[in-house]
């Protein structure tokens, strides 16, 4: 009887190790206490309970009886300024993918290629100074890409970026304070990366709109009028090129209306002959190696 019952909890816990090896498991529980508290750029989530008791492991993942305990995560917040060239109207930049009806997307559109972004952000509802989403991202002295360094933000009328959770500027989960250099990107405009690395987090936005030098490597922002500058409309496929394959992706869109669409350069959602002149004398034009795909 003794040997029946040795065998069968051999079973049951082969079992469960084939389990957890074929299930990727995040933490989740429920319990009677315990809070997520945010300050001083790290974010501290804990549970009520007793201590968390390792009774299986296999491989790199560990099921465990007990409460959730503290899980430390840094917040690094970052605040910029950037124009796009297709909505800029010589002071602010349009919202008219809100206007009546409206075709801005609640959830973040850079999944795809060449983004290739997974990452979750939302929105209930959209605020009304909001242009459009944008792409950010963290690179380190060396131009690599950093841990927690992507993030998809809205941009606002004004030029500035705001999170989906409300507050300014771009919130990176997992990334630690330091120096960075910051790209942003946007779905038909050409990338842009900051002329130097920038000290995280900021008080004082980076602003690219006040000169072209704001961005690295020569022309690598178009001159509007009143004297900013902003991002080169036309990157179509978003490839940090601005090229024929551009101009091809455009005419299997043109005549489309009401519609979200990467054709669409100045984010009227129309494809019509006005996001033409825009990609045409910004044809050729060459993103930094640090941006393109």
């Amino acid at each position: 009887m003794k040997k029946l019952s040795f065998l069968i909890q051999i079973v049951v816990f082969c079992c469960l190790s084939l389990y957890i090896q074929a299930q990727s498991l995040s933490p989740q529980v429920v319990a009677s206490g315990g809070t997520v508290l945010t300050a001083g750029g790290y974010s501290l989530a804990y549970t009520v309970g007793e201590t968390a008791t390792a009774t299986l492991s296999s491989g790199s993942n560990i099921l465990t009886q007990g409460f959730h305990q503290p899980d430390l995560q840094t917040l690094v917040k970052m605040l910029a300024k950037v124009y796009l060239q297709g909505p800029f109207n010589g002071a602010t930049m349009n919202t008219s993918l809100q206007t009546a009806p409206s075709v801005f997307p609640l959830a973040q559109p850079y999944g795809g290629a060449p983004w290739n972004y997974n990452g979750a952000e939302n929105l209930l509802s959209v605020p009304a100074n909001a242009v459009d989403w944008l792409f950010v991202e963290l690179r380190d002295a060396s131009f690599n890409p950093v841990a927690g360094g992507k993030r998809a933000v809205l941009l606002l009328s004004d030029g500035t970026l705001r999170d989906v959770d409300g507050t300014a500027g771009a919130t990176f989960t997992g990334a630690v304070p330091g120096n960075y250099y910051i790209i942003v990107r946007h779905r038909n405009h050409l990338a842009v990366m900051s002329a130097a690395q920038i000290t995280l987090p900021n008080a004082l936005a980076y602003d690219f709109t006040t000169a072209a030098a704001q961005a690295f490597g020569p022309n690598q922002q178009k001159a509007l009028t009143g004297g900013a500058f902003g991002l080169y409309a036309g990157d179509f496929n978003a490839d940090g090129v601005i090229t024929v394959a551009d101009f091809n992706f455009f005419s299997a869109n043109a005549a489309l209306i009401n519609v979200y669409n990467d054709a669409d350069a100045n984010l009227d959602k129309q494809i019509t002959v006005a996001d033409f002149n825009l990609y045409q004398p910004n044809a050729s034009t060459i993103g930094i190696q640090q941006v393109r795909y």
